[in-house]
């Protein structure tokens, strides 16, 4: 009896193997199979003004903090309206795995993209991690206390994110770069 349930299980973890390999298989396929415009299609609309004077309230040009006071920065109902909420806030986090996308597509052929493509990874996550906490907040109701902790910074990394893709895509010398600025 103890020999059919270790058979049972071996067949169940082979072909769970087997689904996850067929489905990490399919996603590198589509991803590698992605033309540029399909990739800029797939940026939905954001006020890039809005996100750069938001960004740019907390940081400055180079990356780093602002020095001042709280008085000094937005308020964060400016910031809600600004960006357009969580909703925004949500585009922008889809938005981030295009820009990962992007880099990646220049990685084929400049190869020193690889850098800037991981630290995108680990600027999205951040997004990702701001962004939760601001669903927890919604979910506590907290959300007015919680969100000029939170947003601000994560559409400042969503911006960082913007700029260092369009300085690779000059460096790389992208055909689609002005394309990728209109759309950004």
């Amino acid at each position: 009896m103890n020999a059919e349930w270790f058979f049972i299980a071996m067949i169940v973890l082979v072909a769970g193997m087997v689904a996850a390999a067929f489905w990490y298989i399919r996603k590198a396929r589509r991803r590698d199979a992605a033309t540029w415009d399909s990739l800029i299609a797939r940026l939905e609309p954001i006020d890039r003004r809005a996100v750069a004077a938001i960004a740019l309230d907390l940081f400055d040009e180079s990356g780093t903090r602002r020095s001042g006071t709280e008085a000094d920065l937005l308020d964060p109902s400016e910031v809600w309206d600004m960006i357009g909420g969580l909703t925004g806030l949500e585009a922008m986090d889809r938005n981030c795995a295009v820009l990962i996308d992007i880099a990646a597509h220049v990685q084929r052929w400049y190869p020193e993209a690889v850098v800037v493509a991981e630290q995108l990874r680990l600027n999205a996550r951040e997004v990702q991690f701001h962004l939760g906490r601001l669903k927890g907040a919604v979910r506590t109701g907290n959300l007015h206390t919680a969100f000029a902790d939170y947003a601000q910074r994560a559409v400042a990394t969503y911006y960082r994110m913007t700029r260092s893709v369009l300085a690779l895509c000059e460096h790389a010398e992208a055909p689609g770069r002005a394309a990728l600025e209109q759309a950004i």
